[in-house]
């Protein structure tokens, strides 16, 4: 490490499967870190992660590692079910959290983490990582910009097909509202910008109290906008947008595109319709010199980098993250109203 090179933050990882993995090389490539430790119930997967991503040691219990381990960050990659208690055990410990989304399965737990990151005087970041995807980036600052006026409706959609094993138990927060819909939701409160007033939502089980199998959320906001969220598991693939309408254009991206698309009444240089192809390493950090990632391991590797990258520097410089713990409870809050909505169900056309 050179002299001018920050001290690099004393990383620890909580869930050392796929995701945990993932954002390890991100979190190489962020160039910020020290690989401490890691744990995973299944002590394989932290043996294979400390092989493959640099961590020194390794645990079979979470909380053994947060008492012996000298980290003062972690990332928390569990299941859903898990993601809250882990993250408390960490954030009570006085460690800075980076928590997967949905961060937890209720909003009063989403407050607990908020409450505890607040008395420790940590940070604690949600991994809504479509903030940091290169296009996205850009939708934002044009939207600030006022290029198309005030928003006023927002619809957004994320789907996959069928979600089998813990995904597809209710009871470990399974389900595509919880895996991805949580992203497009956060798109939505992320791009309109004040509270949530109202929610209405339909879904479709295949079986009572299963999983949701499609999800409709129709939102009211503060001022009076309008939002949507659609996901599913039958869709049979991957598939997501954003289409943002206000009062002098629209705009519109799409996962796993690096093209936004922009018309506007009030900018002449977007008078026409325009599609602007966003580079894929735009506003992403460089790799580091020293970075063990392969960049082949996801296509979301430098997403996520840059998300690690966000993540460090909150730290460093002793300010909230750009996606705190208060925007993953705003989540949270909706998500609790669209399952009450859904389970009370509307009024009956015609009667």
């Amino acid at each position: 490490m050179s002299a001018d090179q920050p001290r690099r933050i004393k990383l620890g990882l909580i869930g050392s499967g796929a995701q945990g993995r993932y954002l390890s090389e991100a979190a190489a490539i962020a160039d910020a870190f020290e690989f401490v430790a890691c744990a995973d119930v299944r002590p394989e997967s932290a043996e294979q992660t400390a092989r493959e991503c640099g961590y020194g040691s390794t645990y079979a219990d979470h909380r053994q590692m947060l008492a012996k381990a000298d980290v003062e960050a972690v990332i928390v990659a569990t299941t859903h079910a898990q993601l809250q208690p882990c993250a408390l055990a960490a954030l009570q410990g006085g460690k800075h959290a980076l928590v997967e989304k949905p961060m937890a399965l209720r909003a009063a737990e989403g407050r607990e983490l908020v409450e505890a990151a607040r008395a420790a005087g940590v940070n604690l970041m949600v991994g809504y990582s479509l903030r940091f995807m290169p296009p996205r980036i850009l939708m934002k600052r044009l939207l600030e910009e006022g290029v198309i006026g005030e928003v006023r409706q927002v619809m957004a959609g994320q789907c996959i097909g069928a979600m089998g094993g813990w995904l597809g138990d209710p009871a470990q927060g399974g389900g595509p509202l919880f895996y991805i819909g949580t992203h497009a939701l956060d798109q939505i409160l992320w791009v309109v910008g004040r509270p949530a007033e109202r929610v209405c939502a339909e879904m479709n089980r295949a079986e009572p109290g299963g999983c949701e199998t499609e999800a409709m959320v129709n939102i009211r906001f503060e001022g009076g906008a309008l939002g949507q969220l659609v996901t599913s598991q039958t869709f049979g693939g991957r598939y997501g947008w954003l289409d943002v309408l206000g009062t002098a254009g629209r705009i519109r991206v799409q996962w796993e595109s690096d093209v936004l698309t922009i018309q506007s009444t009030v900018i002449p240089e977007y008078a026409n319709l325009t599609e602007i192809t966003v580079p894929p390493t735009a506003y992403l950090p460089p790799p580091g010199y020293d970075a063990r990632a392969s960049l082949r391991s996801s296509a979301y590797i430098r997403t996520w980098a840059n998300e690690l990258t966000e993540f460090a520097n909150s730290i460093r410089e002793g300010r909230p993250p750009s996606v705190s713990g208060e925007d993953g409870v705003g989540v949270l809050e909706v998500l609790d109203a669209a399952f009450e909505s859904a389970r009370t169900g509307g009024m009956p056309v015609g009667r």
